[in-house]
């Protein structure tokens, strides 16, 4: 009789620690779903916040390629006189929301800046590698 007894309460016991386990994973599952979408909105709310900055960034970008890519170089390099006071207005709101990527674009900005300096006359490989260099990561940025 005590030996059922026993045998009764071990699987009691070994149920319950069973449904505990269940239900522990299954909270884990819930609170994992919960953060991926989180992470998804935090993601989303980022890129629309990113895009009336970056937009006009990459517009001015793509004029400046098309010029290029048709060998205009004169007028790319019109076109991207205005690069600066842009990336001036647009930088600002773009470092905080860009974490890690911040650098590489930062530094494809950079070249853009120099590239198309005052007075600078950059052949077409330079100007077009120097604008293709900053379209991507941009581009990428606001999941285009």
């Amino acid at each position: 009789m005590r030996s059922n007894r026993l045998m009764v309460t071990t699987m009691a016991l070994a149920m319950a620690g069973s449904l505990s386990i269940t239900a522990c994973s299954s909270q884990k599952e819930a609170a994992r779903q919960a953060a991926d979408q989180l992470a998804n909105t935090a993601t989303a709310t980022g890129q629309a916040a990113l895009a009336p900055a970056v937009t006009p960034v990459i517009d001015l970008l793509r004029k400046g390629e098309s010029e290029v890519k048709g060998g205009n170089i004169m007028a790319a390099v019109a076109t991207m006189g205005g690069f600066k006071a842009l990336w001036a207005k647009a930088a600002p709101v773009i470092q905080p929301l860009a974490g890690d990527k911040w650098s590489a674009i930062n530094g494809a900005a950079n070249t853009v800046l120099s590239t198309f300096d005052k007075g600078a006359t950059p052949d077409a490989a330079a100007a077009g590698s120097a604008i293709t260099g900053l379209i991507g990561p941009l581009s990428a940025l606001i999941g285009q």
